[in-house]
């Protein structure tokens, strides 16, 4: 891979210009979903190491991949994190009476913790599992991209027909 470009995809490339918005769109994210999961899977695994199985609460669990928003109707965003991020008070009449908009709270999920462990806090080290998955499969999650587009590309083109 040289900067923004990943080799040997242009003949890839060139029968993805065959497809139409949402099925370009369709076909890229499948093929960036199963790269994802990989990732995943190995932040589940790494997340598994220091759960403590007797509480109900665990952070393997809660890792997940969802589609993420974009400006351009044609572009696909991918995200894998935990459940249960900061969301932000919404502009309301009861907020704006209590002085909370803007202001950010826990969302759902079961883990709100995960973050400590990850980024570590004032009076605790680090013990990251998100940012060593996806920093060593890299390459994996490249090489199963390209691997995954051309069949990918094929399943959208035979729905055509």
């Amino acid at each position: 891979m040289a900067g923004n470009h990943i080799e040997g995809l242009d003949a890839v490339l060139a029968r993805l210009g065959q497809l139409q918005g949402k099925e370009m769109k369709k076909a890229v994210t499948a093929s960036l979903r199963k790269g994802a999961n990989l990732v995943k899977k190995d932040a589940a695994m790494r997340a598994k190491s220091f759960d403590d199985p007797s509480t109900p609460a665990q952070v393997f669990k809660e890792i997940v991949v969802r589609t993420g928003k974009v400006r351009n109707r044609e572009d696909v965003r991918l995200r894998i994190g935990v459940k249960g991020g900061a969301q932000n008070y919404k502009n309301t009449k009861q907020n704006r009476r209590l002085g909370r908009v803007g202001n950010s709270y826990e969302g759902g999920g079961n883990v709100y913790w995960w973050r400590f462990l990850e980024f570590g806090t004032s009076k605790m080290a680090a013990r990251p599992f998100m940012r060593p998955a996806l920093a060593e499969n890299t390459d994996k999650v490249i090489a199963l991209f390209k691997d995954t587009l051309g069949p990918a590309i094929d399943k959208v083109l035979s729905k055509r027909a």
